[in-house]
């Protein structure tokens, strides 16, 4: 079994990090990987490191020029199986499908197609012999858009992470002295950094000493909201509380040194930062978002606030600072059962069988 993970240009991205993990562990894999992509980017050097097949099919001119070297590559290159990661990909891999006979594969990563016009869904739906949701709510919202008889080929497979990027968490906490605290996400309409902005000034009005750090890139099409952000600290004399610490490679180990991991989110359809921050054994606190309450377990393994609410957010982490103990002692066993829920082998488990299931159809996955 041979299976092309399919992108665009090779950037920085949630569906890109996550293959790379992936194809990092392909040596061990029950099958042979293919990188399938039509421009290189930031990340290529990292997918070429991991040992996997590159095989670039560039658009040179239209899209018709551009199917047929698709498909005579898959053919080629004897490929079973392409894994597409967006909407675009998932319908040039079923044109690519009609000609070559190859499965396709579609992973939605967010609501972008869930919210795409019906016309569309339908023809990806039709062309994808699986489509795999990243969480059971992203499914869940698809299938109340219009079902089209296509419950059978919808799963729910959770994004996997390499947890070897981070250092087993390390029992004890900063009993005195300043919090630090971070929050991981870059600034777009989907998260919500001004509520942690208003929370962070009342938290300062308690007289609490600390320094919170935003880890993420602003986004060019959306600086107004970081811009808002910053000029929100500015404005009320957090500047020395607060750091902007734009596009980080090194989140794992700033994550060591944290204390406390706060989060906002509008309509994350998962949440890798947050998982990130659980297994790191960070107290981690989030809003009450479908996908958050999903991923943690109710709240089991995080602390969930209110959404839009500042001030529910400032009492539960007041309560946080009155027992820092506990809910470090908390946050070390959800590490342990994080690092086990979400592994990049479960992962790729799951894939495996949705996998064998197209090629077998007498193998169920599950």
């Amino acid at each position: 079994m041979k299976v092309a993970f399919y992108f665009g240009a090779l950037n920085r991205g949630g569906a890109e990090t996550l293959a790379l993990d992936i194809l990092t562990k392909c040596r061990s894999l029950n099958f042979e990987t293919v990188c399938l992509y039509r421009k290189d980017g930031v990340l290529s050097e990292d997918f070429s490191n991991t040992g996997t097949q590159m095989l670039r099919v560039a658009r040179k001119r239209s899209w018709t020029v551009y199917l047929w070297h698709l498909c005579r590559a898959v053919r080629k290159n004897e490929i079973n199986i392409i894994h597409a990661q967006t909407s675009l990909n998932a319908i040039l891999a079923a044109i690519c499908s009609w000609f070559t006979g190859v499965k396709v594969v579609t992973t939605f990563h967010g609501f972008s197609f869930v919210n795409s016009p019906s016309f569309l869904r339908k023809i990806i739906l039709k062309g994808s012999d699986r489509i795999i949701f990243v969480s059971e709510h992203l499914r869940d919202t698809f299938l109340k858009k219009g079902d089209f008889g296509c419950s059978d080929k919808c799963h729910v497979v959770y994004n996997g992470i390499n947890f070897e990027k981070f250092a087993l968490p390390v029992p004890g906490y900063r009993e005195n002295g300043c919090l630090k605290m971070c929050m991981v996400g870059s600034f777009g309409e989907g998260r919500n950094h001004m509520l942690v902005c208003r929370f962070l000034q009342l938290l300062k009005s308690e007289g609490v000493d600390f320094h919170f750090t935003f880890i993420g890139a602003a986004r060019q099409k959306e600086m107004n909201l970081y811009n808002e952000c910053v000029e929100y600290c500015n404005s009320h004399n957090l500047a020395g509380y607060v750091t902007f610490a734009g596009l980080c490679n090194n989140v794992p180990e700033l994550l060591q040194d944290m204390d406390a991991f706060v989060y906002s989110t509008r309509h994350d359809s998962f949440g890798i930062a947050v998982i990130e921050a659980i297994a790191a054994g960070v107290p981690t606190f989030v809003n009450d978002w479908c996908v958050m309450n999903e991923i943690t377990q109710g709240g089991r393994w995080a602390t969930l606030y209110k959404s839009d609410d500042e001030l529910s957010l400032l009492q539960v982490f007041k309560e946080f600072i009155s027992d820092r103990k506990g809910f470090k002692t908390r946050a070390l066993t959800s590490s342990k059962e994080v690092r086990d829920t979400y592994s990049i082998k479960r992962h790729i488990d799951s894939l495996t069988k949705v996998y064998s299931e197209i090629l077998n159809p007498d193998t169920k996955a599950n």
